[in-house]
């Protein structure tokens, strides 16, 4: 048997195991069995459950609106990730500002910018240097601004 195939034998076992370790649980406490394997299960999490959602798209669409806007970041970032939706690009920065150090979401950010470029300069003719943009530049001023448009969410 390979090492690889023994490791999924092995976490499959594992799997089972605590399957059948809830399945005993729930048998043996009945509902109180949820307190086990969840921390909050008195708390309002139910009733706020639209309420992450509602927030994450009106993120997304206040990004987007600000990404198709003549602000020279907006369209600097349309132009470093050229052949991306707005969306898409939304959605990737939202991801970026979840990090909670500021550093960590401009490096983030950065790293987006930076992938982009260069794929474009493998895939497209990314011809001029004069085109460019310090990316560092762009994503400080980037986070900046998103954090206005989450800050206003």
């Amino acid at each position: 048997m390979s090492i690889d195939t023994k490791k999924r034998l092995d976490k499959f076992i594992e799997s089972v195991e605590a399957a059948q370790k809830l399945q005993n649980d729930i048998v043996r406490y009945g509902l109180e069995a949820a307190y086990l394997y969840a921390e909050d299960v008195d708390g309002d999490w139910l009733e706020k459950w639209d309420e992450d959602e509602n927030t994450q798209t009106n993120f997304v669409e206040s990004v987007t609106t600000f990404l198709e806007s003549d602000n020279w970041v907006a369209v600097s970032v349309r132009k470093q990730l050229q052949g991306k939706s707005l969306c898409e690009i939304a959605a990737q920065l939202e991801d970026c500002l979840r990090l909670s150090e500021l550093q960590s979401r401009v490096f983030a950010i950065k790293t987006v910018l930076v992938e982009s470029a260069s794929f474009a300069k493998i895939n497209c003719s990314f011809s001029d240097d004069s085109d460019t943009v310090d990316l560092l530049d762009l994503a400080e001023q980037l986070v900046e601004r998103l954090e206005r448009i989450f800050d206003r969410e």
